[in-house]
């Protein structure tokens, strides 16, 4: 054993605990102060002073990386003979090693770890069987709203070893607080309410809140019951029937006390309940036991994952007369202006160990030995795009002086804030890592995949009901279809027949998409009689994909995503031996709903390059340069409260509320900081991308570190500029011929659903209102027709002698009928809840709007055959009132919720106004040109047909200028002339539009096409 010379390598305090080999040792740490060492050199001490052999040690850790780590430490301190005698485990596979260990007390219980794909489709099964007035289904559109939430309490509830009834217990506890909590009582009179009364609504939103966490708990042991039924277990069980296990088998439990006589845990403040319960449990037989933790309160970044920083403050607490406290300043990694400003960050928390403990300690950092560097720097730029073009230009110039990229990081909050930084190094030769898991399904050949597969189900379950994706679907750059043929082919198309049809008696006009048309008839047979794993292979080298990858420059990447891609419908196959082609795209669709990933399978590479990380990934990492760009309030601070959602948990359940959401943040920010050896660059911008000004994260001010102005490069911002305007490039498609488009032009007439969508992106203009590519109407899009239907029926029905309107139980059933009719288009679970939830609305709307509705109206009344300059215009007006005055009021309905900015007029951020405000002054422009009335229009409004979440319907009024029409006018005039002059060939370039990105990448996506806010002006012609 060679643990002479490295204890005389130990500082004072790192001896002080490694000495104390009996009782309960408490050491807190700070980054960068040699844990690992220090562990692996208590190990040390105990073989050599005592007679205790490796296997009666414990050691337990997080992760399977900190595991290896622990046991390579004690490899070079006594040897690998001994050393990997010394049990290390990560807490569940010590779990699971007693299992094995023991299958005379959990026989039969260790099947398959369950999938994510399989807990949603087990929550989902849950949610579906509830009846419809549950509190998780009550009131909501979508039957899984909660879908998430409940995985997660129910994670929650096994990490931290919780009951159904101690979370109902809570919860009833907190709502009987409520009365004395000031939050929830008036501090001044108000106009909502006087001084010492209580706030009804908040309480009522509370109170609803722990109602729908009571019902949600009371579902955990259903939910356990279908994970028995289905052989499957959670990672979190393991520890769950190990807890059990102990409890019930005496002798077990002893058995595991007796063997280990000394504990080591390391990271102990990321320790949740359960995981704290089970240390409990081994060292309980010991009045006084040997057991050392390692612990940095500083770095309690876990939260989300239940660990808890109060587990560390508990162990103090039990063991303080016998415990030798320990406190490690000297750090190895970071200089002292690093450090110092790391100590005054950290310092603003309150829930810190040594401070919490009151006994006069503190932790600040020393540098050991005193590290080279600079001083950390704080930087200011007017713009992010100067920001992100600057940064790129430093790390490239550091590269390109022989700094090794892997020395340096970008550390950020979440990884959608290095996307433009990320794209940049690629564009300048940078090479660079991220630990981004690359999902398959995001990639767009697997995409298109999807879609194929969905044209495919949907030809089996009804011929040509699969029309509506061909177009999108054809543009897939392994068909080899020329998009102008294709672009021919749909102008000229006869409609009443299906494409496949109509191109099999073409002569050859249209050879690439006949022959893709031919190949679609031997697929559908196919996926009626191949196994799938079959099926999707023959379509990869059928129809070109395979060739496809093989010609790109990345082939290897390529073939690993069709791989991966193929391997998990393999493995669902093995999973349910009677796996159909429907069944496997609803799974997909529930990976997608719920952000599963099907991880891409790659062979380990030696790539080595600038790390982009998250902070939390950052964790245990070190690097002489790191940049953290855009600390700004948004990302830093805005995450508050996280728990504060629908399914927020009553103190003492939760992790955290909005103050120690707020110190959570900073020690995350704090672990970032610290990941710094030489160079720490903190930076923001003053704009964000939308032109409007930035806060800095309040955690800037805190580092006391003074911020200097930085501007990037003159030409290095334009250099950049131009990089990023190439990556988002609007597609430019060629035309067809022009007597096809002089077809289609001959029959287009503007309404206000063709003017918003030129005015968003001209080349979804062409495919939706030229060409009209056939879509199928999304459930939110079905849900809004029968609810338009049901009000024109309504409005037209004779009400009962006496009243003016008919009865809410009318309104009921006419909606009942109109959601029977398109039954079809809802799955069965979607169609019971938005049946329930629509009923329910109508009753409210009818009761609350019932006293506002004018007697004499006209209702879904169409307008065409209007011209203004040459334009030939036409729309649909739900409702039209007359008024005491004399005058006209014009409605229109809208499903969705509230959202006041579509009924803006026009501003800075919205140059041509909201959707709602041109729709209605469209609208105007209509009644006024058709003469059809000799009143004028002096109100329009907008009907929310949701209510708000006070349960009121709003009415959101808009009122026009003379101008206001006139500039409406004068779009209409000049978006006509720009359709004449065939100005839709250019997209709109963004990232959200489904027609720029099939041109972009050649992608489709695997959803409805229909667009939400189209339902919403529901005029087309």
């Amino acid at each position: 054993m060679n643990f002479a010379s490295f204890y005389d390598k130990l500082n004072a305090r790192q001896r002080q605990a490694v000495d104390a080999v009996e009782g309960p040792v408490l050491v807190v740490a700070g980054p960068g102060t040699g844990k690992t060492q220090l562990l692996a050199a208590r190990v040390g001490k105990i073989l050599l002073e005592t007679d205790a052999q490796p296997h009666n040690i414990l050691c337990l850790t997080f992760t399977d990386a900190g595991a290896h780590a622990m046991r390579q430490r004690l490899v070079s301190l006594i040897g690998p003979q001994e050393a990997y005698r010394v049990p290390v485990f990560t807490f569940h596979s010590f779990c699971n090693r007693v299992i094995q260990d023991n299958p005379e007390h959990f026989g039969g219980r260790l099947k398959e770890l369950l999938s994510d794909l399989e807990r949603i489709e087990i929550i989902r099964k849950l949610l579906t069987e509830l009846p419809t007035d549950h509190p998780l289904r009550s009131g909501y559109k979508n039957v899984f709203t909660f879908e998430g939430h409940l995985g997660n309490l129910f994670a929650n509830m096994k990490k931290e070893n919780w009951t159904p009834g101690l979370v109902q217990r809570k919860c009833r506890e907190y709502l009987a607080e409520i009365p004395n909590d000031p939050n929830f009582i008036y501090q001044k009179n108000s106009p909502y309410g006087k001084k010492g009364e209580p706030k009804h609504s908040k309480v009522a939103e509370v109170t609803d809140k722990m109602n729908r966490l009571s019902a949600a708990a009371d579902l955990y042991p259903v939910y356990q019951n279908e994970l028995e039924r289905a052989s499957r277990y959670e990672y979190e069980d393991l520890i769950q029937w190990v807890l059990r296990g102990f409890e019930t088998h005496e002798n077990l439990l002893r058995n595991y006390q007796e063997r280990y006589l000394y504990f080591l845990i390391d990271e102990y403040q990321d320790t949740n309940g359960a995981q704290n319960q089970l240390i409990t449990q081994l060292i309980q037989y010991w009045e006084i036991p040997n057991i050392f933790i390692v612990g940095d309160d500083d770095q309690s970044i876990y939260e989300f994952q239940g660990a808890r920083l109060k587990n560390l403050l508990e162990f103090y607490r039990r063991y303080q007369d016998n415990l030798e406290l320990v406190v490690l300043e000297e750090n190895y990694r970071s200089n002292q202006p690093i450090l110092d400003a790391a100590r005054r960050l950290v310092e603003n928390n309150h829930l810190r160990a040594l401070s919490a403990l009151n006994l006069g300690e503190h932790k600040s950092l020393i540098a050991q030995p005193a590290a080279a560097g600079t001083s950390p720097e704080v930087w200011i730029y007017p713009t992010r795009k100067q920001e992100i073009a600057d940064l790129a230009d430093r790390i490239e110039a550091l590269y390109r002086s022989g700094t090794t990229p892997e020395s340096i990081a970008v550390l950020y909050r979440q990884h959608k804030q290095a996307e433009v930084l990320l794209r940049l190094l690629e564009k300048k030769g940078v090479p660079y890592q991220t630990r981004r898991p690359i999902n398959v399904l995001e990639i767009p050949v697997i995409e298109q995949m999807r879609e194929l597969l969905h044209y495919l189900n949907d030809e089996l379950q009804k011929p040509f009901s699969g029309e509506h994706r061909l177009f999108r679907l054809m543009h897939a750059a392994f068909f080899n279809i020329p998009p102008l043929e294709l672009a021919t082919a749909f102008g000229m198309r006869n409609a009443e027949f299906g494409m496949r049809n109509w191109a099999s008696q073409q002569n050859g006009e249209f050879p690439h998409l006949s022959r893709v048309m031919q190949l679609l008839e031997i697929w559908i047979s196919d996926a009626a009689n191949l196994p799938l794993p079959a099926l999707v292979e023959k379509t990869y080298n059928q129809s070109g994909m395979l060739a496809q990858a093989l010609a790109q420059p990345d082939r290897m990447l390529q073939l690993e995503v069709l791989s991966s891609f193929l391997a998990f419908v393999q493995s669902e196959c093995e999973r349910q031996p009677k796996l159909k082609l429907a069944r496997l795209l609803d799974l997909l669709q529930s990976m997608d709903h719920n952000r599963l990933r099907i991880a891409l399978k790659q062979d380990l590479r030696d790539v080595r390059g600038v790390q982009l990380l998250t902070a939390h990934a950052a964790k245990g990492l070190e690097f002489d340069y790191v940049f953290m760009p855009d600390c700004t309030a948004t990302q830093w601070e805005s995450k508050r409260g996280g728990n504060q959602s629908n399914f927020s948990l009553p103190e003492p359940l939760t992790f955290s509320g909005e103050e120690d959401a707020l110190e959570a943040a900073r020690r995350l920010f704090y672990v970032a900081m610290t990941r710094a050896r030489k160079h720490l660059v903190l930076s923001y911008s003053a704009r964000g991308d939308d032109g409007k000004d930035l806060m800095p994260s309040q955690f800037i001010g805190e580092t006391g570190l003074e911020a200097k102005t930085v501007q990037a490069d003159e030409t290095s911002r334009q250099n950049s500029a131009l990089i990023l305007l190439t990556m988002s490039e609007q597609p430019v498609i060629t035309l067809p011929e022009d007597h096809v488009i002089d077809t289609l032009l001959g029959r287009f007439v503007m309404n206000p659903t063709s003017l918003n969508r030129f005015l968003r992106c001209p080349l979804a203009f062409y495919y939706e209102d030229l060409l009209r590519i056939p879509t199928t109407p999304s459930e939110y899009a079905a849900y809004g027709q029968a609810i338009h239907g049901v009000l024109q029926q309504f409005f037209l029905k004779k009400a009962p002698k006496g009243q003016y309107f008919p009865d809410a139980e009318v309104l009921v059933k006419l909606f009942k009928a109109e959601m029977q009719r398109r039954r079809a288009l809802f799955s069965t679970a979607a169609y019971e809840q938005r049946l329930h939830l629509g009923t329910e609305h109508l009753r409210q709307y009818h009761e609350q709007q019932l006293p506002y509705w004018r007697r004499r109206a006209v209702v879904e009344r169409r307008i065409d055959r209007v011209e203004i300059h040459g334009v030939p215009i036409n729309g649909v007006i739900d409702k039209i009132e007359w008024l005491d005055g004399g005058t006209l009021r014009l409605t229109d309905y809208k499903t969705g919720k509230p959202d006041n900015k579509k009924i803006q007029p026009p501003s800075e951020t919205q140059p041509y106004g909201g959707d709602y405000w041109r729709q209605l002054a469209f609208y105007q422009i209509l009644m006024k040109n058709a003469k059809m009335f000799i009143e004028t229009v002096s109100e329009n409004t907008i009907g929310w047909l949701e209510p708000d979440a006070k349960g009121r319907f709003q009415v959101g009024k808009i009122t026009y200028r003379s101008t206001d029409i006139e500039q409406v006018e004068q779009w209409i005039v000049e978006t006509f002339q720009r359709i004449k002059n065939r100005d839709f060939t250019r997209g709109c370039g963004q990232k959200d539009c489904v027609w720029c990105a099939m041109h972009q990448k050649n992608q489709t996506y695997a959803a409805s096409w229909s667009n939400a806010d189209d339902e919403a002006l529901d005029d087309q012609s």
